[in-house]
């Protein structure tokens, strides 16, 4: 009995060898497959890299083309239109019959509309082209010469301006740039408050890992958005209205805005809470290192 139980505990231990030698065979095929799945992930993530710059640098190059076609054509269209917005309203001067002098006022109207395509156009094209020229710059006096500018605007149809932005708020940003997104949501607001209404501008600080951003914000009292066009609105030549007939508006303002803001590395954004509760556009650009004397919650 002793003897066959000796033999039967050296099998044991024979078998067991066998097994952690399966399982050590089994241990250096895993490592072996793991180390080959790691070489076959930094393949991957290399091709991928590269994929992502190449369609950056293809996007880049389609984005410089296009600026390209737009400055191009705005040239091509201004050329011939320079004559036609000189010599209409003379033409006008010399005509007796009402009907064919009223003909002539709706050439003039539509040039004047072809030629705020153009310009909105060539400045959208400028925007893609160029960089920005970034200083630190005082919000509040920039705000101050908009309100200027629009001043007699302002008053000529019943809007009140409020203005809610500390006098030591700093932003870093290319000034003439900042002034054209002003013009364009302000533009914006005085035609959507047709009986007049309220302007405020607002800021406040937003601090994100990647540094702080001043968010500025511009309301009106005016006729409101949908849902939809409030998704809409910053593309190329959207316009609100349904007839999109309007000639007083181009459509591509708010999208200029949009490549400006995003230029200064923020982000632009409609707000309204649906027809006749008016609009707000808020949007956010890089604030400097300054300290200011009170904080926006």
């Amino acid at each position: 009995m002793t003897d066959e139980f000796i033999v039967e505990s050296e099998e044991e231990k024979k078998n067991k060898e066998k097994k952690i030698q399966d399982l050590e065979l089994k241990n250096i095929e895993l490592e072996l497959e793991l180390k080959n799945i790691q070489e076959n992930k930094g393949t991957i993530d290399r091709e991928l890299d590269k994929k992502v710059v190449d369609q950056t640098i293809e996007v880049n190059k389609l984005l410089r083309h296009k600026a390209r076609f737009i400055d191009n054509l705005s040239h091509d269209l201004a050329t011939p239109l320079t004559p036609l917005i000189s010599l209409l309203p003379v033409v006008r001067e010399n005509i007796e019959d009402p009907k064919i002098k009223e003909l002539v006022e709706v050439c003039i109207r539509n040039a004047e509309y072809i030629k705020r395509v153009v310009t909105n156009a060539k400045a959208l094209a400028e925007v893609f082209a160029n960089d920005l020229f970034l200083k630190n710059e005082n919000l509040l006096e920039i705000v101050n010469e908009l309100i200027k500018k629009y001043e007699v605007v302002f008053k000529s149809c019943n809007i009140r301006v409020d203005i809610n932005i500390d006098q030591n708020i700093y932003v870093k940003t290319d000034k003439s740039r900042l002034l054209q997104i002003f013009d364009h949501i302000s533009s914006n607001a005085v035609n959507s408050m047709i009986d007049g209404g309220v302007i405020t501008f607002e800021s406040k600080i937003i601090k994100r890992e990647i540094g702080t951003f001043i968010q500025i914000s511009i309301k009106d009292t005016g006729v409101g958005l949908t849902r939809d066009q409030s998704d809409r609105i910053f593309n190329e030549f959207y316009k609100v209205d349904d007839s999109r007939h309007k000639l007083d508006s181009t459509g591509l303002g708010l999208a200029i805005c949009k490549n400006i803001v995003e230029k200064h590395g923020g982000k632009i954004w409609a707000d309204s809470h649906g027809p006749g509760t008016g609009t707000t556009i808020h949007f956010t650009i890089p604030s400097t290192e300054v300290v200011f004397t009170r904080s926006f919650t």
